[in-house]
């Protein structure tokens, strides 16, 4: 049986990650304005922090589904702090655009 001390460290890596890819797609969406070639920054940031996710559940696991689930805990309420940490961040609607959410 495991004990809820050695689930703790992967929580913790498990929310270390999760912070690690959303404040990428962050970064990512805040580019997509400016750049060029937007679909390349998509693409190569999608694979990089699925590279770096998936990883980083694999070693944190290190065979024990139990690490596992808890590493996913972990990044999922970090998540979920996040969505209503920062939410939904209203801009300006394009003129004559129908409001869904109003």
């Amino acid at each position: 049986m495991v004990s809820a001390i050695t689930l703790l460290v992967p929580f913790i890596f498990g929310s270390l990650i999760g912070l690690l890819y959303f404040s990428g797609l962050w970064q990512t969406v805040q580019r997509l304005p400016d750049a060029r070639n937007p679909i390349r920054i998509l693409l190569y940031s999608y694979i990089g922090r699925m590279t770096l996710t998936l990883g980083g559940f694999y070693v944190i696991m290190d065979g024990a589904w139990e690490r596992l689930a808890a590493a996913m805990m972990g990044f999922l309420i970090l998540r979920a702090f996040l969505v209503r940490r920062f939410g939904r961040i209203p801009g300006p609607s394009p003129k004559g655009a129908v409001l869904w959410k109003s």
